[in-house]
């Protein structure tokens, strides 16, 4: 029952019911559905023998987590309890009991599942809107956390190659089928968003996935490849030439994309005056004038964000949660190349793959408080200590 409600929370959380139906504000689904959660694992939750802390990736962030409250403490003390409650508070919750419960392949594709299927309705409500109200400009928005179409792309981004996971791991032609459509909408989605980080993220994601997957004849997966490059190369691009906002005919060269550069030296002297504790959490856009940067405008990169908002000490903490685990994957691999067709290495490698989409879209945005990003990283933890090291695929440390 306890990790029913994990199942719930997940699924809450990137459904967002508030946004889809608006009287249940009342009720916070979202808060209460992570009580729950924590109460029922508190409880009767089957947990992982694992000491929590013994993990690296455990401590990471939750020194993270910690850096960021010490560094919205330092502005005003209330902002640090701001901080935790509306920020931290939850992602803690879910990261924690994702590592501790998720003991088996089983459970992590039922999380997998549940962003998948919460994901889905919001995909399918944004293409809809597109569709139903079509004139030339309009781009999907998404909704609540995701309505705008950078925010929207890029939690696409993330859960294509969790949708490729169910995909690869499933039996009935039926379940691969719904996959592909689940898949195609995803990918219809990011080509109608003129976002280039959607263009950009998708091509990645794509070719990692395809270039990957097993049990598919090279000429299948070549040619699902070159419909997806054909396709972001005709009709992506002219989608994001219809953007009034962009140079007529350019990809670059305008406001967004030429003032990033000034965003992140300013955020670089954020740091070299800040080193300890940053600005603070979500300060580094009211901040910018003072340093040379532009007013309003956010640092469009979550890396320098992390380092310009939390210091030396967080963004060092930020990187070996987030970024790390890609290079122990990359040794994982060359390692276990015998070993590609155990479903757990293949739930690994789809995650490792989301993980990377994800860095490739937010070293061009501001993402450090992504659910998904937690969430992708609990489970690739839960899968390296509680799964591996049982199989004997990861040697005990």
């Amino acid at each position: 029952m306890a990790f029913f409600f994990l199942n719930v929370f997940t699924f809450i959380m990137f459904f967002q019911p508030v946004s889809v139906f608006p009287a249940l504000a009342p009720y916070r689904p979202y808060r209460y559905s992570a009580i729950i959660a924590l109460i029922s694992f508190l409880l009767a939750g089957k947990k992982s023998d694992i000491p929590l802390l013994s993990v690296p990736n455990v401590r990471y962030f939750l020194l993270f987590a910690t850096m960021q409250v010490i560094s919205s403490s330092a502005i005003w003390l209330h902002g640090g309890i701001d901080t935790f409650k509306n920020i931290w508070l939850n992602l803690i919750i879910i990261y924690v009991i994702i590592v501790m419960s998720c003991t088996d392949e089983k459970k992590i594709k039922s999380i997998i599942l549940m962003v998948v299927a919460a994901i889905f309705y919001l995909s399918y409500k944004s293409v809809s809107d597109v569709i139903i109200n079509y004139h030339p400009g309009l781009r999907p928005q998404g909704f609540g956390w995701y309505e705008n179409p950078n925010d929207l792309a890029l939690i696409l981004t993330c859960t294509i190659p969790l949708a490729f996971c169910l995909w690869e791991l499933s039996t009935s032609i039926i379940i691969k089928l719904f996959f592909i459509g689940v898949n195609s909408l995803f990918a219809v989605n990011m080509l109608l968003s003129a976002s280039r980080g959607a263009l950009l993220g998708l091509m990645a994601v794509g070719c990692m996935c395809l270039l990957f997957i097993k049990n598919v004849s090279k000429f299948i997966r070549l040619s699902i490849l070159a419909l997806l490059i054909v396709s972001i190369g005709t009709f992506g691009i002219a989608t994001v030439f219809t953007r009034s906002d962009l140079i007529p005919g350019q990809l670059t060269g305008d406001d967004s994309s030429e003032n990033r550069i000034v965003q992140w030296k300013a955020c670089l002297r954020m740091v070299k005056a800040h080193p300890f504790l940053g600005v603070g959490p979500g300060e580094s856009v009211y901040e910018m004038r003072n340093y040379g940067g532009i007013r309003g405008l956010v640092p469009h990169n979550t890396l320098i964000q992390a380092f310009a908002e939390t210091g030396i000490p967080g963004g060092i903490f930020f990187m070996m949660c987030t970024i790390f685990p890609i290079w122990e994957a990359w040794t994982f691999f060359k390692l276990n190349r015998g070993n590609m067709s155990i479903p757990s290495v293949i739930i690994y490698k789809y995650l490792i793959i989301s993980l990377s989409g994800f860095w490739i879209c937010a070293l061009l945005s501001n993402r450090i408080y992504f659910s998904i990003l937690y969430v992708t990283i609990a489970l690739i933890t839960a899968i390296r200590e509680n799964v591996f090291k049982p199989q004997g695929l990861i040697a005990e440390s």
